[in-house]
């Protein structure tokens, strides 16, 4: 038959196609090409599967046929469950040569996350690759010098993408991608240009070693580029030459420009191909190659660069220090990381709004980016974390760099009517050298060296010292925080309840308080004050208090109908931290809608300190919880200076005393007068007292005179496991039911 040679060439070009396939959508079972009349030219699996043939074979033709452009994706679940995605493949007279079918597993094609729209944009490339391919082949019979023309380009293409996959993210591909295709083209000059991204990556013919690269890159930006705007393909410019330049890149010359947009579609770069060395006009195949490889340009960008500040992120950078490590020249060459954290970013949130903290952290990019070395690579890890890679330099040149930038900062006073916050920052500094190894330990150290700049005072630069106290804890606390993330994943944390007794008789209803507890990796306790201390500095409290709620309520949810004849109470602790989390009280909500746990079964203990130092989002929670039928307590009452003049704006229930003051009250007449004026102000305002640390009889007997309610600690009950407590309202129920 005529057309099987075609085909045959086809097949052998497979393994480049399924290559560029898997590299771009790893997690795919498997690729199958079926032509025009739905036979089966390769499979990646290689192996029958009747189940895919059959859904090819009774595909409707509308099916296919109305895949029209990029906007369409037929996607159909396969009895096995598996995901089905259809991709038309089409010549360049769009018409549909074949359909590219992509098979996902259940866990797949099923979940939540998977997106055929996008993963169809990811693989555009390597299926108009297919298409383009299955022409070439189909021309082969009557054109074969234009046809191997055309399979050396497909060939580079397919050469490029694989040095580029195997690149790392960030600048390190982008410039393999820069210097690969203008090698290809045979260009003078190949460059880059995001200005709104800050990146410009250029690589020059020998020829052009003298080229003027400020000059070339300001006309490409201030004129070509605007006339870029509304086009997603290629297009050729004639440069003028320039009167009176011996310069040859300044003689007159063709120009390839590609548009580089964003996932909306909005131009934000040009990357440009100056002036071919063999002096001959751009192909088409030319423009369609550059088509491939800036498509290619924006995947790139995308998930490698911050989309607030346009800067590199995590990601990217972490990839840019290993490419770095690999550059240093000898054992005594040295990199150094400044680390940057703003200090009071969150009063600005606070008390303006998360756009005005927004607005300051782009501002503070543009402050980093300011005089700037050559030899600096910057990056916004997170939130307002930021860091600069300065290479092959020595911890002065780190720490004069540091202290400019901090004096800078100044600028970043933020004024919004008669309102003003002034925002610093701590700094941290630490060298980056084969001694740190390429495992991100360096960045590490930057960290806790930034960390400790906040423990003596913030607004401060500091360089790491493995000597430094503050360090250490800080080293101490980064281990117990993957000891943290294993036991929120599943195992080392452990619920106890300690009981609450009422001193009066007033009160027959149980009461407990929720505790904490969790195991290290060999299984030995790990002190409460380091855990949350650990949890605290690197804000996982929320994450904790999430998980303490709801695995609360799954053990109460077992003995429900005992709780609620009981009328017993278990008390939960929300850090400062939660406060802050907008979406808390939803979650809460929704835990104990989906329990059918009555909400007065639960009383949510808020430490003073925390109240105060969130004032508007500490009344917000409160008055949701109150609302949906939960009591509030205010832990740790009396120890801040201004405790009664703060009391008023907190509509809670109960105030548990200030442990300092119970621990030395038989003792101490200054204890004793605060507990017995608190236990009065309370009285007045209807409000329920607890006394913590309740250790002897003296303690309990004096706390009770002085009209303490409710009395906790070891005298009257140590902390237990919650279902051992829990086990007791069974039998409980049980004995008044004899």
């Amino acid at each position: 038959m005529p057309d099987e040679k075609p085909k045959q060439n086809l097949a052998t070009d497979a393994g480049k196609a399924i290559a560029l396939l898997k590299s771009l959508a790893p997690r795919a079972q498997a690729f199958c090409f079926y032509d025009r009349a739905r036979r089966c030219v390769w499979n990646s699996a290689d192996a029958d599967d009747f189940e895919v043939d059959n859904f090819i074979a009774e595909l409707p033709e509308p099916a296919i046929s109305g895949l029209k452009d990029s906007a369409d994706v037929f996607k159909k679940t396969l009895p096995s469950a598996r995901t089905a995605l259809v991709l038309p493949v089409y010549d360049d007279a769009r018409a549909i040569v074949g359909v590219l079918l992509c098979l996902f597993s259940k866990n797949v094609g099923q979940s939540a996350s998977f997106n055929p729209a996008l993963l169809k944009t990811i693989l555009e490339p390597a299926v108009e690759l297919i298409g383009a391919n299955l022409q070439i082949t189909e021309r082969l019979l009557q054109k074969d010098e234009r046809a191997q023309q055309f399979e050396r380009e497909l060939q580079h293409i397919y050469d490029v993408d694989e040095k580029i996959h195997s690149a790392s993210p960030g600048h390190a591909s982008l410039a393999q991608l820069v210097a690969q295709s203008g090698r290809f083209l045979g260009i003078n000059y190949s460059v880059l240009l995001t200005p709104a991204k800050r990146i410009r990556i250029s690589a020059t013919h020998s020829s052009w070693k003298n080229v003027n690269r400020k000059m070339l890159d300001r006309y490409l930006i201030d004129v070509l580029m605007p006339k870029l705007e509304g086009d997603r393909q290629p297009r050729v410019f004639e440069i003028p030459a320039l009167q009176g330049s011996a310069n040859e890149a300044e003689q007159g010359y063709q120009a390839l420009l590609s548009p580089v947009s964003d996932k909306h579609g909005n131009l934000e770069g040009v990357f440009a191909q100056l002036g071919r060395v063999d002096n001959q006009d751009f192909s088409n195949s030319d423009r369609r190659f550059m088509s491939h490889i800036v498509r290619k340009v924006e995947y790139v960008i995308e998930q490698s660069f911050d989309r607030m500040t346009g800067l590199m992120n995590r990601s990217g950078f972490e990839a840019q220090l290993q490419e770095s490590w690999k550059a240093l020249s000898s054992t005594t060459d040295t990199h150094q990381l400044i680390y940057f954290d703003l200090d009071n970013l969150q009063l600005v949130n606070d008390n303006f709004s998360r756009k005005a903290g927004d607005e300051v952290l782009v501002r503070f990019a543009r402050v980093l980016e300011d005089d700037l070395p050559r030899n600096a690579v910057l990056s916004r890890l997170a939130g307002d974390e930021f860091c600069i890679l300065l290479t092959h330099a020595d911890c002065d040149e780190a720490l004069q760099l540091a202290n400019g930038i901090r004096e800078k900062g100044s600028v970043l006073r933020y004024l919004q009517g008669d309102k003003s916050l002034q925002i610093t920052m701590s700094v941290g500094i630490a060298e980056f050298s084969h001694a740190n190894g390429a495992d991100g330990s360096a960045l590490t150290t930057a960290r806790m060296a930034c960390e400790s700049a906040k423990d003596h005072g913030r607004d401060r630069v500091e360089v790491f010292d493995d000597g430094n106290q503050s360090i250490i804890r800080r080293f101490d606390d980064m281990q117990l925080v993957s000891e943290i993330q294993q036991a929120l994943d599943g195992g080392g944390f452990e619920l106890r309840a300690q009981p609450i007794v009422c001193l009066h008789g007033r009160s027959t209803s149980p009461r407990f308080e929720i505790l904490l507890r969790m195991a290290d990796s060999d299984g030995n306790a790990v002190p409460t004050d380091a855990l949350f201390s650990a949890a605290e500095r690197y804000h996982m409290m929320p994450r904790i208090d999430r998980w303490v709620v709801s695995s609360t309520i799954v053990a109460l949810e077992k003995f429900k109908n005992a709780i609620h004849d009981s009328g017993a109470i278990f008390s939960i602790n929300l850090s400062g931290q939660t406060l802050g989390d907008d979406d808390i009280f939803s979650f809460i909500e929704e835990e104990l809608t989906h329990s059918g746990i009555s909400a007065e079964s639960l009383c949510f203990e808020i430490t003073e300190s925390a109240a105060v130092s969130n004032l508007a989002k500490a009344q917000a929670v409160i008055d949701k919880l109150k609302g949906h039928g939960c009591t509030i307590a205010l832990d740790d009452f009396g120890a801040g200076l201004s405790s009664f003049a703060y009391l008023k704006n907190f509509n809670v229930d109960t105030l548990k005393i200030d442990g300092g003051f119970i621990q030395d009250i038989t003792e101490n007449r200054i204890s004793e007068s605060m507990v017995a004026a608190i236990t009065q102000v309370a009285g007045v305002m209807g409000l329920q007292t607890i006394a913590e640390y309740v250790e002897s009889d003296m303690t309990r007997q004096l706390i009770t005179k002085l009209g303490v309610d409710f009395a906790q600690g070891h005298l009257v009950g140590r902390p237990v496991p919650v279902d051992e407590v829990l086990a007791g309202f069974t039998e409980m129920k049980k004995s008044k039911a004899q």
